[in-house]
């Protein structure tokens, strides 16, 4: 069990333990694997346009307490109803909606090999970047870091547009808000951009601030919008080759997800992590640990080149 302790995000480490995603039309594919010391890994793979983050925790929750109290499970029961996500008639995108809605990710071919590593903040470091960001959320905290680091290990030219992009749950941006429950993908992409001069060099609060003038931005006009949007042109989201340009950074969230609740019977989970090697430019964050002090993980894929001296400025302010 040690031996997958510290083990990053691969290919090797998909082949053994995640369940081939073929065909792309298969939503849930489950892959139980046995450890010589006794120990059960459950490989996972979801199909993303079925489920975001929030609805596969509710599945394992509601998965685990059955496996775990049978009948006397006390469950939530999910809220399927896709009419509430439904195209306005006739549909409509407000001007405003596309400065910060981001539709589609651009991929280009790498110029050079990329690199992936995880790094932990601890509790401490946590807090203390959290102050420096005028006491934000740990993720507008922590994107805005990984985002200034970024902006300076790559180099950019001043003038040239960096972008940080993210999903937002949309569940309570609505009116009326969705169910808790809703069972399914509400996520909307959102976007928050500034010149790679500013980004590097201004305070840390202030790059926090325009994450955090993104997120503000989802109503639920921004939501109608976006489903408008998706409904007056059609988008190819099959998977494209390549990494994203180096002035762009995707951010993907787990955190204060209840990835560690999921208790079939045995305990919880002793270590939940992502298999497959992220794709360069793409940045995960999820909890380190099942303890509310265990700190944070960063999986990050860059460019190997930058890799060292991210890194470097990663941990220099913690």
């Amino acid at each position: 069990m040690d031996d997958l302790k510290d083990m990053e995000p691969s290919p090797e480490l998909t082949r053994l333990f995640v369940p081939s995603g073929e065909p792309s039309s298969i939503i849930l594919a489950v892959q139980v694997t046995l450890l010589k010391c006794g120990g059960i890994c459950l490989g996972t793979a979801l199909h993303h346009v079925a489920v975001d983050g929030t609805s596969a925790c509710h599945f394992f929750q509601t998965w685990s307490a059955i496996c775990r109290d049978g009948d006397g499970a006390a469950v939530e029961l999910p809220c399927h109803d896709r009419a509430l996500l439904r195209a306005r008639c006739p549909p409509s995108v407000h001007p405003d909606a596309l400065s910060v809605f981001c539709p589609k990710m651009s991929f280009t071919e790498p110029s050079g090999p990329t690199a992936s590593k995880v790094f932990v903040i601890s509790a401490d470091q946590l807090t203390s970047l959290k102050r420096l960001c005028g006491s934000e959320t740990t993720f507008c905290a922590v994107t805005a870091h990984v985002w200034q680091c970024t902006c300076v290990a790559r180099r950019l030219p001043p003038a040239a547009e960096a972008r940080v992009s993210f999903s937002a749950n949309i569940r309570r941006s609505m009116r009326p808000p969705l169910p808790s429950r809703y069972f399914g993908n509400a996520l909307v992409p959102v976007f928050a951009a500034g010149a790679a001069g500013e980004i590097a060099s201004e305070a840390l609060e202030s790059v926090a601030g325009r994450i955090r003038g993104a997120i503000n931005r989802v109503d639920d006009e921004l939501v109608r919008s976006a489903i408008d949007y998706h409904e007056l042109f059609e988008i190819d989201y099959r998977l494209q080759r390549g990494i994203l340009p180096e002035t762009e950074l995707r951010m993907v969230s787990w955190l204060g997800m209840p990835l560690y609740d999921a208790d079939f019977g045995w305990g919880r989970p002793w270590r939940m992590s992502r298999a497959e090697s992220l794709r360069g430019g793409h940045v995960h964050l999820m909890n380190h640990g099942p303890a509310l002090d265990s700190g944070i993980r960063v999986l990050a894929c860059l460019e190997a080149a930058q890799m060292e001296e991210f890194e470097r400025l990663l941990y220099a302010k913690l």
